[in-house]
């Protein structure tokens, strides 16, 4: 078993607002026992007094990167000491550093490979010269004079004291850039002062991609309100235009204000100085060259990643509502992935989400569509099919109109027939797993199949597919990748272990999400199935190969078996509390079937306070809860919904219209919304709520029904502006000048900052 280290558990303590004993536990769990943060979080509360998963994310986090933290500090204290480098006071310091950025900084004078131009000048004997610059009142003439026979070496390299002076002077101004309280200093203060500045690039003009990052030709942020993460889209969007070579950014802080503090600090005896100009001049070349260019990719590459943690974490957030959106559950479901020339696949999946027949149908001509008419018809009685899922690609709102105007049971209500998105069905139909699944079909069948399963159980599919394919992100392609798939994967396994898993039915995608289950022991999990025919107890899986004690006892609780031998098995309770409750359910002469079915012994059972106290009250609650729905799926079921049917182009929407929609995607700025036609509206952050909104996953989520008033419409553009405000106002081109905001300009004043309007965001967005 893996140790903990006890510096970083101490650090970690410190960071963290939880209890020590809270984290303790916690780390104890995860690193020493190996226990997965789902388990964690569920099962072993009365450890962790009810830490959630986030809470434990965050612990464990928080703890590698003090290991890390903890492993650089060693690492520097070890090679410093080797060299004979360590003083005590430097010891203290680094011992004290709480980053690894104030750690670099203090051990950045000693790990330079090669010689500066301050070395060299120390080398050549100048360093007394410099300490006589900081506290003479002579003037350099008068130094000259005094001291030129000292430091004129022409062994040295030094024919004249100009020379001796410029060597001295770099001695200065390394002292002022390597000082860590100035350079703290001004970190803080560049965090809190200064401003990212972006502009236009000298012959950026001529790429071809120029004109959508018009909003930051001209644009200038505070850091300090750049690192928020309602505004962090901005800086990605800037990085992205840098890297294209269309804009150029610079950190900009007042200089003079920053001469002054460094002259204070480091020489508060300055107008007594007979060098003074001299020492100025090295205090600007100390900040130019090394305190400010040295801050400012700092600040970049930590904006940087303040973006990435911000885009990541609206995309998580985003992720788990579309995985856990609505489901149709065990029903039989025709998918139809459309197509104009090679017609639109269909495919049928019976309630339990298995493959039973395919076909293709034409819609384009009179002919092939009298056709598709008699297939589809003959499907929906053969399989006693009550709802139609069809994708939402190119010809999807077509299809979806052709089978409400031509299709009888579909135009009565009897079969449901709607549009489902469709984004990653044509990654997961050429995936690895689409071909083990399906070898003798096709792509396109495939994808119909996939568009079937994900409206019947959304959760069951998306795992099979990269989160980054599901179209739910912003700006995805920008993020650090490693981190992005990180917690990416983090967000399916917390939805898969909210949900749990049927072990009867689940594919091995869906199996290898379980704690303790790889793709490998998934697949023993269905060999096992399919020979015996299935699992009637949790009891069975010990019979699978390679499922160990520990795999159990992670694994089985989120593993459901409806029907079998053993009512408990349907739950989220856990086997090591079935013998407490089969004791109870002895001493008070009930099966657990009548403390499954019956109300009042449930409420027996939860008043018991001596049982309560055996079990922990976190254990003893979820037990409660889970007898009252022992084979309850946490998500709402599908209930259809209706767009208006008069509209289906943007010259049919009409300004002031209040709109039924669905929420398909939201980022910092804003939420993307499905009205029923091609183009999504576009509900601008402002126009989210009456009152200030700083985040828009405040107000809403994915697959969330809204009713969205038109409050702007750009046909020429493509755009749709909407509106959830009680009293919102119709924006008109023709008689409000505030319509503008909306419009490119090319006048744009210098300074200001266009990119809170409902459209500008738009211009940057790469989903």
């Amino acid at each position: 078993m893996s140790e903990l280290d006890l510096a970083a558990v101490a650090l970690t303590q410190k960071a963290l607002p939880f209890k020590s004993s809270q984290i303790q536990a916690a780390l104890k769990l995860l690193i020493e026992e190996k226990c997965s943060i789902p388990f964690v979080a569920r099962y072993r509360k009365e450890n962790t007094h009810g830490l959630e998963d986030i809470e434990l994310i965050k612990t464990l986090d928080t703890y590698n990167d003090c290991v890390d933290l903890q492993k650089r500090r060693d690492f520097i204290l070890k090679t410093l000491n080797e060299q004979n480098q360590l003083d005590p006071g430097l010891e203290k310091n680094i011992l004290a550093a709480q980053t690894l950025i104030q750690l670099e900084d203090l051990y950045a004078p000693f790990k330079s490979k090669q010689k500066t131009k301050a070395q060299t000048a120390q080398e050549q004997g100048l360093e007394p010269l410099s300490k006589i610059i900081k506290t003479t009142h002579l003037d350099p003439k008068a130094l000259e004079q005094e001291h030129a026979s000292t430091y004129i070496n022409p062994k040295l390299k030094i024919t004249n004291f100009d020379e001796a002076l410029a060597g001295a002077s770099h001695i200065i101004v390394d002292e002022v850039a390597r000082n860590t309280e100035v350079k703290e200093h001004f970190r803080q203060a560049f965090w809190q002062q200064a401003q990212l500045t972006s502009s236009l690039r000298k012959d950026g003009n001529k790429i071809d991609t120029h004109l959508k990052y018009k909003d930051y030709f001209e644009f200038t942020q505070k850091i300090s309100e750049l690192k928020l993460s309602k505004y962090s889209y901005r800086y990605l969007a800037i990085r992205r235009g840098l890297l294209e070579k269309v804009l150029k950014a610079d950190i900009t802080y007042d200089k003079n204000e920053a001469l002054e503090y460094i002259q204070k600090k480091c020489f508060p005896n300055f107008n007594t100085l007979g060098c003074a100009e001299l020492i100025k001049k090295c205090l600007s070349r100390a900040y130019t060259v090394y305190i400010h260019s040295s801050l400012s990719l700092e600040i970049k590459s930590e904006l940087k990643k303040l973006s990435d943690e911000a885009a990541i974490s609206i995309f998580g957030v985003n992720l788990k509502s579309l995985l856990l959106q609505s489901y149709l559950g065990q029903k039989p479901v025709l998918g139809i992935d459309p197509g104009i020339r090679t017609g639109c696949k269909l495919a049928v999946i019976d309630k339990n989400g298995n493959f039973r027949g395919d076909d293709v149908i034409y819609l384009h001509t009179p002919n092939t569509s009298e056709k598709a008419k008699l297939i589809l018809k003959t499907l929906i009685q053969k399989y006693a099919l009550t709802h139609i899922a069809v994708g939402n690609g190119t010809f999807g709102r077509e299809t979806l109109e052709f089978l409400n105007q031509n299709i009888d049971d579909v135009s009565s209500g009897k079969v449901k027939a709607v549009l489902v998105n469709e984004d990653g069905a044509s990654i997961y139909s050429a995936s690895a797993i689409a071909r083990e699944e399906f070898p003798d079909k096709d792509v396109t069948v495939r994808g119909a199949i996939s568009i079937a399963r994900r409206f019947q159980d959304p959760l069951a599919e998306l795992v099979k597919i990269d989160p980054k394919s599901i179209g739910v992100g912003q700006y995805q392609h920008d993020v650090n990748p490693t981190k992005l798939k990180h917690s990416l994967a983090q967000v399916v396994e917390s939805c898969v272990h909210h949900v749990g898993v049927d072990l009867n039915t689940a594919s091995a995608p869906l199996l290898s999400h379980i704690s303790g289950v790889n793709s490998s022991l998934a697949k023993n999990i269905i060999k096992l199935r399919l020979k015996n025919g299935g699992f009637k107890n949790r009891q069975e899986l010990l019979k699978v190969s390679r499922f160990t004690p520990k795999v159990f006892e992670q694994a089985t609780g989120f593993l459901r078996i409806h029907g079998g031998e053993n009512p408990l098995d349907s739950s989220f309770i856990h086997p090591e509390s079935y013998p407490m409750i089969e004791q109870w359910c002895s001493e008070n002469k009930i099966s657990i079937e009548d403390l499954i079915q019956k109300t009042e012994l449930i409420l027996k059972f939860e008043n018991d306070n001596e049982l309560k106290t055996k079990m922990g009250p976190f254990t003893h609650a979820d037990v409660v809860k889970g007898l009252r729905s022992p084979g309850q799926d946490p998500r709402t079921e599908f209930k259809a919904f209706e767009f208006y049917k008069n509209i289906k182009s943007m010259e049919d929407l009409k300004l002031g219209v209040v709109y039924p929609g669905i929420v398909t995607n939201i980022t910092q700025f804003g939420a993307f919304v499905d009205i029923g036609i091609k183009e999504n509206g576009l509900i601008h952050i402002s126009q989210m709520a009456n009152k200030f909104v700083s985040d828009p996953l405040q107000i809403l989520k994915i697959g969330q029904k809204v009713q969205a008033k038109l409050i702007d419409l750009d046909i020429a553009r493509t755009r749709i502006a909407l509106s959830l405000k009680s009293d919102a106002q119709t924006v008109s081109a023709n008689h409000k000048k505030e319509h503008q905001k909306f419009k490119p300009s090319n006048n744009k004043p210098k300074g200001k900052d266009n990119s809170n309007s409902p459209f500008a965001a738009l211009k940057n967005l790469k989903l």
